[in-house]
This record gives structure tokens, sequence and C-alpha cells, in this order.
């Protein structure tokens, strides 16, 4: 079944991937965040993970209530995650470490400055979150 992004539908898939590749979740550590990732002006989905899984993913919710919200236009999440289903994972040039550092084309938005340390604490599990798409049909338009 092709999942189409963004949607809940995709995010959800995420979310199972975390159950099924366990072993590999619980080799990069624990994860405790709840974050948002926002594509493009208007859709917002929002990402819990605990210990070492997704437990939680839905559509919108209040950025001040989460750690960060990854921020990028829906053209770098498509180009991100064609890397991801080309490389079998995000090549250099699109990690999400370089899209918010080198590339800037993803931007970290966070109220307490807590949550810039949790991106940063966090990224090799919400790399591999993302790189999990590998394992999906994306419909990227």
């Amino acid at each position: 079944m092709s999942l189409p992004f963004p949607s809940l539908a995709f995010f959800q898939a995420l979310q199972q991937r975390t159950k099924e590749a366990a072993d590999l979740f619980e080799k990069l550590g624990t994860c405790d965040t709840r974050f948002g990732v926002k594509v493009g002006d208007e859709d917002l989905y929002s990402v819990a993970f605990e210990v070492y899984e997704c437990v939680e993913v839905s559509e919108g919710g209040d950025p001040k209530e989460l750690d960060f919200v990854l921020v990028g236009s829906l053209e770098t999440w498509k180009d991100m995650l064609r890397s991801i289903v080309t490389h079998g994972g995000a090549d250099a040039a699109h990690t999400l470490n370089t899209l918010t550092h080198l590339g800037q084309t993803l931007r970290a938005d966070f109220v307490d400055p807590e949550g810039h340390d949790k991106l940063f604490r966090f990224m090799a599990t919400l790399q591999e979150f993302f790189d999990q798409a590998q394992h999906l049909e994306v419909q990227l338009g």
C-alpha cells in the first residue's frame, strides 16, 4: 500500500517500524521526546518517543507543548525521503543534522532551550525513525 507524504498514515507506519526494528532502536539508546514535524505552512504532525520506541503520532498539536518542531518546505522533506528510499537511509547531504546545520533548509523551532539539546541528543534515533521510510512504499508525488 502506497503511503502519501505527508499524512498521518505515513507517520503511523514509521511508528510501527520502531516496533518491528526494536533491536535497532535499542542499540541507539533511550529517547524521550515529543517533537513536531511541520511540512510547509500548514501540516504539523506530533511524534512522541519513550525509551526505545515511538509511542504516539498525531496530526496537529501545540508547538509550545513540544520539545522542538522541525520545520521545512514540502520539497525539502520530499528530497530527504527520496534520498532515504534511494540509498537505504539518508545520504550525507540529506540527514537531519546536515539539513538543520549546513543546508539550513530545515529549521528547529523550540520554546525551551532544552528542546535544542534534545534534538541533538536524540538525533541518531530521530534520523533512524525517518530512515525507516526505506521499508515503506512512499508516495512523494
